[in-house]
């Protein structure tokens, strides 16, 4: 009997749902419907505890909008990101503890920063499969720490490299970015994933990573991503860009580098600012935790900032976006109405 895994992408849910309540034929939670279990990235907070604005941007819900996730049809939920820790550890542990109640299997946050890796087991449909989440993304100040909790965070460091020839020739060349993960949170993220796979035969991570807008993954998600892997996740998926990035296969696992936002529905700027782009992450499992299929459903944000099958120009356009992002990595990739069918080698 196979099991169908699904995964989103950023779930910022600050009002009750229209396709809960009138959904459209072309609604994407349909395919969550039929999904045995989905994960995806609780972006805003959902919580009434009150907190400063960063800027002009307050991205919260309320607690009573929990409910609501789990009614679109999701199971497990990261907090490892740049906003479900806002409020405070208090709140993030009441609200973690509130997801829990309403049904959720709640990721990437803990005591410590060994506890916030800490992999959860759950059984679908008589496959144990191993969840955990992290960041690398975010206030530092958040992230857990020995003695100190928060969140799961992975440091990355970013340096600029200029070509001083280059830019004797072309004033303006922009420099260089290098970016790396710091060892020891490397060597702990690594550690976590291995302790998943001896636990299950079916690993999912959930990394946010990446930067705004960035429609390719930056080189320490592909290095880091592969290591994922070889430490033994079976699959990534990958949030925060908030726009679609490529797709990797590496050693028989995929790698989602982003999956855009799934629910934006802010009802004021800079919900116009948010690409409108999504899609659902689809695969099927066999009873052992292998994968026999790999599909990526693309979809677009309604009005309302809720997600909807795309159409027919868009998904080719998309298509060719992906697999330029993706240019390298040894995935094949083939566009079949609005679904990608992904070669797993």
């Amino acid at each position: 009997m196979s099991v169908f895994l699904a995964g989103v992408g950023d779930l910022v849910v600050t009002r009750p749902l229209r396709h809960l309540r009138d959904r459209p034929q072309e609604s994407l939670l349909q395919l969550l419907d039929r999904a045995s279990f989905t994960v995806g990235n609780l972006e805003a907070p959902l919580t009434g505890a009150s907190f400063p604005e960063r800027g002009a941007l307050r991205l919260r819900g309320a607690p009573e909008l929990m409910s609501e996730v789990v009614a679109m049809g999701v199971d497990a939920v990261s907090l490892a990101n740049n906003h479900a820790a806002d409020a405070g550890w208090d709140a993030v542990r009441t609200m973690a503890e509130e997801l829990e109640l309403a049904g959720l299997v709640t990721l990437g946050i803990g005591e410590d920063a060994e506890d916030a890796l800490q992999p959860e087991l759950r059984n679908v449909q008589g496959l144990d499969i191993a969840l955990l989440a992290a960041t690398c993304v975010g206030r530092r100040a958040q992230h857990a720490q020995n003695g100190r909790p928060g969140v799961a965070g992975v440091r990355v460091r970013t340096r600029y490299e200029s070509d001083a020839e280059r830019v004797e020739q072309e004033p303006g060349t922009p420099p260089r970015t290098l970016t790396s993960v710091d060892p020891d949170d490397r060597r702990r993220l690594i550690r976590a994933v291995a302790r998943a796979r001896d636990m299950a035969p079916f690993v999912v991570v959930t990394m946010h990573w990446g930067v705004t807008w960035f429609e390719e993954p930056v080189a320490y998600q592909r290095e880091l991503g592969r290591e994922l892997v070889e430490a033994g996740a079976s699959v990534v998926f990958g949030s925060h860009s908030l726009t679609l990035q490529g797709v990797e296969v590496h050693r028989g696992a995929p790698i989602f580098y982003g999956l855009g936002s799934f629910v934006f529905n802010y009802p004021i700027p800079p919900r116009h600012r948010v690409p409108e782009d999504t899609a659902v992450a689809l695969l099927e499992l066999t009873g052992d935790g292998r994968i026999s299929s790999a599909r990526l459903v693309l979809g677009r944000l309604d009005e309302e900032g809720e997600p909807v099958r795309t159409n027919a120009e868009r998904a080719e356009q998309l298509a060719e976006s992906m697999s330029r992002s993706s240019a390298g990595q040894s995935t094949g990739m083939r566009l079949e109405d609005d679904t990608l069918k992904i070669d797993l080698g």
